[in-house]
């Protein structure tokens, strides 16, 4: 049997890369939300939504479609591979996340909300920028939840939103 020895040294590289790095999170459920949401997934694909993040009572109650409890503002649009291999390098990186945080005393609201389809896995994950925390939800259930940094996952939403006043305004 003969081998390809580029194909050999590419493989043992990124199980190189890939071992060195310890997931952040530890449970199952996340751990295949995670998998799930990786661009490296062939039969992943990634919508981005603007969802209403006003205070309870602050705006009026939206009719239509919800996410999560949350009103949908905009259609889906569908991430281009580019930038589904950029969002994948934000949330894959365990520097993203806070390990120990004092939670912000801010009520959840998250402006932004991911939506990951395979053949099998839905995740949502929704980015609250007030309170830099993430949720991810798989078929509809909470299965995890941090604080994050939010530098670089904020400068790709503001690239996808780039008309949006109050995404823009977000420092």
């Amino acid at each position: 049997m003969k081998t390809n020895p580029i194909l050999g040294v590419v493989i043992l590289g990124l199980f190189t890369l890939s071992s060195c790095q310890k997931s952040y999170w530890e449970n199952v459920a996340m751990k295949k939300a995670i998998s799930t949401t990786s661009f490296t997934n062939p039969h992943m694909t990634c919508a981005v939504y603007r969802v209403d993040d006003s205070y309870p009572g602050e705006g009026s109650d939206k009719e239509g479609p919800k996410l999560h409890g949350y009103a949908i503002l905009s259609d889906a649009e569908e991430l281009t591979f580019g930038i589904r291999q950029k969002l994948s390098s934000i949330i894959e990186n365990p520097n993203t996340y806070f390990r120990h945080e004092v939670p912000t005393d801010c009520l959840f609201r998250p402006g932004i909300a991911f939506r990951f389809k395979d053949k099998k896995t839905r995740v949502d994950l929704l980015v609250c920028f007030s309170c830099s925390e993430l949720r991810y939800y798989m078929d509809g259930k909470v299965v995890g939840q941090s604080f994050f940094k939010p530098k670089k996952l904020l400068s790709l939403v503001k690239k996808l939103f780039p008309n949006d006043e109050k995404i823009q305004s977000l420092k």
